[in-house]
């Protein structure tokens, strides 16, 4: 296998791990507030709190991932100014 065969294989790789990355840090997140409520005694307080914020902190990380992908694709294109 030649190193560009390689180097494509592993980014196609990292690419589609992305996806169970995201649910597996809601799903943290959800258990890490659900058994932080039952340790206080508290309503799901934590578990809605700590939900939200792993949603919020995955799409954050796609945003970004997405926006840094796209402006590296733009300097690296046909029409982009090399100056």
């Amino acid at each position: 296998m030649e190193s560009s065969q390689r180097r494509e294989l592993s980014r196609d790789l990292n690419r589609s791990g992305g996806g169970y990355e995201l649910a597996v840090v809601v799903v943290l997140f959800t258990l890490g507030g659900l058994a932080l409520d039952r340790w206080l005694g508290l309503v799901p307080l934590f578990t809605i709190v700590l939900t939200l914020l792993g949603a919020l902190g995955a799409g954050v990380k796609v945003w970004v991932g997405y926006d840094r992908q796209m402006r590296r694709l733009e300097q690296e294109g046909p029409w982009a100014t090399h100056s």
